[in-house]
């Protein structure tokens, strides 16, 4: 156990080394940051999706086969929509005219990164925000190397990492919000049956005890369901 507090403690620590670098992290600093610790490849891993999950981006990291699209795999299919969204996209990037150096360099990497955007493009992700996300990374990576020389390839690592980062943290979101709505669906159930079996309304403390939680997280569950929960409640 107290092995196990140590390492979240220090997850904690390089979030907030993370933090203080814009959310960015590279491969090497992870592994410097754990070296006493010993971990594996796929304990390194795992401390990287984690670290993609609180939406840092990881430059250097390239997620094992299955785990997103890399380049030159298949993309999910766009929409209707979003087709739509993207061909006007690219028709208004190749209309822009730069006229100073930097709006011109923008100009350059813009079609780069809405071809990354669709080559890790999620079904359920709108392909928008994709770019948007994409971009956001490019001005951040172009501030970054500024004046550097050849740096092309160091950009758009800099772009992928950060719609790496973009995927993994909707899909933890995504995970989240649908465990929220098991344990609702749980808690309604638990109600329902323990009402039945008592032969009267149940208190938030009992549910509590029955579900094996806080009577915090029992109140905030109530809420989410539609429950009054603001005063005491002693019954439900």
């Amino acid at each position: 156990m107290a092995d196990r507090l140590e390492f979240r403690s220090k997850l904690g620590s390089i979030q907030e080394i993370a933090a203080g670098q814009g959310n960015r992290l590279t491969v090497e600093e992870i592994e410097k940051f754990f070296e006493e610790d010993g971990l594996s490849q796929e304990q390194t891993e795992l401390v990287c999706d984690y670290l993609l999950a609180q939406k840092v981006t990881v430059a250097g990291y390239k997620k094992q086969p299955g785990k997103i699209i890399e380049s030159g795999e298949e993309s999910a299919d766009l929409s209707s929509e979003e087709q739509e969204y993207f061909t006007e996209y690219i028709q208004e990037i190749e209309n822009m005219r730069g006229g100073s150096v930097e709006e011109a360099r923008m100009a350059y990497y813009l079609p780069l990164v809405a071809d990354a955007a669709l080559q890790m493009h999620r079904k359920e992700l709108f392909i928008g925000d994709m770019i948007q996300e994409g971009n956001l990374s490019l001005m951040a990576a172009l501030r970054r190397f500024e004046g550097a020389a050849d740096s092309e390839q160091e950009i758009m690592e800099e772009v992928r990492a950060g719609l790496q980062a973009f995927i993994e943290s909707q899909t933890e979101t995504r995970r989240q919000d649908k465990k929220m709505v098991s344990q609702v669906a749980e808690l309604d159930e638990t109600i329902r049956h323990m009402s039945e079996d008592m032969g009267r309304k149940v208190s938030v403390d009992e549910v509590a005890q029955q579900l094996s939680m806080e009577t915090e997280q029992v109140e905030a569950l109530l809420k989410l369901a539609g429950e009054d929960v603001e005063e005491e409640q002693e019954e439900i």
